[in-house]
């Protein structure tokens, strides 16, 4: 059970954390005009912290949380409008790499960020295995390249959708295909038993595509290794993913051999207005 802590002197009786509480499990008090829990919202509580992120003064604090600890917004610090737009526009899909390894240091930043990403009710479902080093991706993508030829051998319709055999002649002649060279590669599982995994483990791993644009490295989602982890058990094996869980998605990461200078076209949006 999660339980509220409101400093009277500070809180401004502005109602506002009770007006965004996604739960409507707050009040304000009738005597004191302070926000508390309705009977049994401390149980209800998916500890989002809406309530506590609203607070300008930073008088509410919960059993899980305290505005003491937190980050202070500094919107001094926000890209403006047209800054946004340059940077989601100018983002690439990278498949060329150089040599140059991605420090733990520099992933672990990563994924400080990304578990901020949003879940369905806060469930914050998302894992991450990390693949570092580029020997040790090179030999997933091996791996990966035997699972492909087991489907070959067996004309399973899926090698024949995805065209596995141009995948697995490239491999045989030294160009890496699956995972394109990458120096490391972050997979981003849950259980497979839990419907808030595929979203958001797919969300998640989007803030972690940004937020290494953001640091000056290129990523690129890596569909086949993907496939092969929810498909193949020693591929699974081999990234330390439990049987019971699932892969939501997988994404390279190295430095760009390459720096881009336009931002290519892209087709209209298709829209339909109610």
């Amino acid at each position: 059970m999660i339980t509220i802590d409101v400093n009277h002197k500070s809180c401004k009786h502005d109602g506002k954390c009770v007006e965004v509480c996604p739960m409507q499990i707050l009040t304000m008090n009738e005597k004191e005009r302070v926000p508390e829990f309705i009977p049994g919202g401390g149980d209800i509580c998916i500890n989002c912290g809406h309530c506590f992120a609203v607070c300008p003064p930073g008088c509410i604090s919960l059993s899980t949380m305290n505005a003491a600890d937190a980050m202070v917004l500094d919107r001094s610090h926000l890209p403006n409008s047209d800054q946004v737009e340059f940077f989601l526009k100018g983002r690439r899909s990278i498949r060329k790499y150089t040599d140059e390894p991605v420090t733990k240091e520099s992933i672990e930043k990563l994924l400080d960020i990304s578990r901020y990403a949003p879940s369905g009710i806060n469930r914050q479902p998302v894992n991450w295995s990390v693949i570092l080093g580029q020997a040790n991706v090179h030999a997933l993508g091996e791996q990966v390249t035997s699972w492909m030829e087991s489907l070959l051998n067996v004309n399973a319709p899926m090698a024949a959708s995805f065209r596995f055999e141009r995948i697995v002649e490239s491999w045989k002649k030294g160009e890496d295909r699956i995972c394109r060279g990458a120096t490391a590669l972050v997979i981003a599982y849950g259980l497979k038993d839990d419907p808030m995994v595929p979203q958001s483990c797919t969300i998640a791993a989007t803030y972690l595509e940004l937020a290494a644009f953001g640091l000056g490295l290129g990523a690129c989602w890596a569909g086949y290794v993907g496939m092969a982890i929810n498909m193949s058990d020693d591929v699974r094996k081999a990234t330390g993913i439990s049987s019971r869980a699932t892969a939501g998605a997988v994404m390279m990461l190295g430095h760009s051999k390459y720096k881009y200078s336009r931002i290519p076209l892209r087709n209209s949006s298709r829209i339909i207005w109610k």
